[in-house]
């Protein structure tokens, strides 16, 4: 029990800061971290695989309100381009916790790797962006927020590392692109932890206080800290050169790879 309120503390702070700095909603640390704690305490990857991406999403909604509010204030949330991906990425986030939790555990952490590679790749390697601010096709935006919200809710990342790329691909600056990304992980996060509850209410063997495959300890121990280092990450967004702020966004990702090629 000792080593769980050591570790939450170090999740929720860097997992919050990360959620309002680059958008990303802090899956990508809580997911790992969690399943790495859960796996200690003796539980299988039956078990600490899907408890970690529905905990995770359920934080990620703490995170993102949190974020929003910050962004709110500056007014760089491109609303237009919000309500285009919103639609898709509700359908497809009700979907991506139905295929993680009957895949294949060992495939799929296998695959997450290659994913959050492929990402990192994408900002760290810069495929030109677009010069022109250009006006995103509905019939583009809203199958693309489908795949997002599935992919999003299977691996509990929020859509951000997705979503901020896509704005940045349509001539969005990167300020906007992040704040944007982050107004939009609060669907995927809601909407994703409670697919993850409802999978996860017949499951046997969860930890104390589980919710279907959310862990209630889990949640509100790391949302405390992260709650405020999310507003914090989204203030120092401001702060930092957008071509310096790519490379960053790129390098956050690769210790999450290499945890995932291990595990």
């Amino acid at each position: 029990m000792m080593i769980e309120f050591l570790i939450y503390p170090l999740i929720g702070i860097v997992a919050g800061f990360l959620a309002g700095f680059f958008g990303v909603g802090g899956g990508l640390v809580i997911v790992p971290s969690l399943h790495f704690l859960y796996s200690t305490m003796g539980y299988s990857d039956e078990i600490s695989i899907p408890l970690s991406l529905g905990t995770a999403l359920a934080c990620i909604v703490i995170n993102s309100l949190s974020a929003i509010s910050v962004h709110l204030k500056n007014k760089t949330i491109l609303w237009e381009s919000f309500l285009k991906i919103f639609f898709g990425l509700v359908i497809g986030s009700l979907f991506g916790a139905l295929i993680s939790t009957n895949a294949d555990k060992e495939v799929f952490k296998k695959v997450f790797a290659l994913f959050i590679f492929l990402v990192s790749m994408r900002m760290f390697f810069k495929i030109k962006d677009s010069e022109k601010d250009t006006q995103i096709n509905i019939f583009i935006a809203a199958p693309y927020g489908g795949a997002v919200g599935l992919v999003s809710t299977m691996f509990a990342v929020g859509g951000g590392i997705f979503i901020g790329p896509f704005l940045r691909l349509m001539g969005k600056k990167m300020k906007n692109a992040v704040a944007t990304s982050v107004a939009l992980t609060l669907p995927v996060g809601i909407f994703g932890s409670i697919s993850y509850v409802l999978l996860g209410l017949d499951a046997k063997g969860l930890p104390d206080f589980s919710f279907g495959y959310v862990n209630l300890l889990s949640l509100f121990a790391i949302a405390i800290f992260s709650s405020f280092a999310s507003r914090f990450g989204a203030k120092m967004t401001q702060k930092v050169d957008d071509k310096i702020f790519q490379r960053l966004y790129a390098f956050q990702l690769v210790p999450i790879f290499i945890y995932w090629v291990l595990a």
